[in-house]
């Protein structure tokens, strides 16, 4: 199926078009770049900086984080398929979906709780405070987004098998 992939019609314009691959690579850049930044601006307000500004003001990022996700999802796809067969046995992509996987997890228990809280709270007029739960969540989201799925991203060159 891999081979499949790698000898399809897209894969071929992805590799022989001089716009094809670097297009989806900017776009998957640029996805990465809101998806990985709008997380850790929320996860920097649940951990309490800057404390003046209402945590549920930043619910209203979401739909463009998911945009962005969409975006990253796809052009990430297409990058995939331009090279399906090494990019599979690759340790560093596989550590990376894995950790997309529980980035994304981490990434709704956020919206379900300290997002959700602060709404309930800050609708009574009072300010809210992140429980140490809370913290821990928005500390899990910076790592599992910058430190696993960027880094082993950029890693992914560098533990490609040889090609010759």
């Amino acid at each position: 199926m891999l081979k499949d992939l790698a000898y399809s019609e897209f894969s071929q314009w992805m590799i022989v078009s001089p716009w094809a691959y670097p297009t989806f690579l900017t776009l998957h850049g640029l996805g990465m770049a809101f998806v990985v930044g709008l997380t850790v601006m929320i996860a920097i307000r649940i951990l309490g900086f800057p404390e003046q500004l209402p945590l549920s003001a930043y619910a209203r990022t979401i739909p463009l984080g998911i945009a962005a996700f969409v975006v990253n999802a796809i052009s990430g796809t297409a990058l995939f398929v331009a090279d399906a067969v090494i990019l599979w046995q690759n340790p560093s992509f596989q550590f990376k979906l894995v950790s997309i996987v529980v980035g994304l997890v981490v990434l709704w228990l956020m919206a379900r709780g300290p997002l959700r809280k602060a709404a309930k709270v800050e609708a009574t007029g009072e300010s809210y405070r992140a429980s140490s739960g809370d913290k821990a969540i928005a500390v899990m989201a910076i790592l599992i987004w910058v430190a696993a799925v960027i880094v082993s991203g950029r890693l992914i060159a560098y533990l490609a098998p040889a090609l010759f």
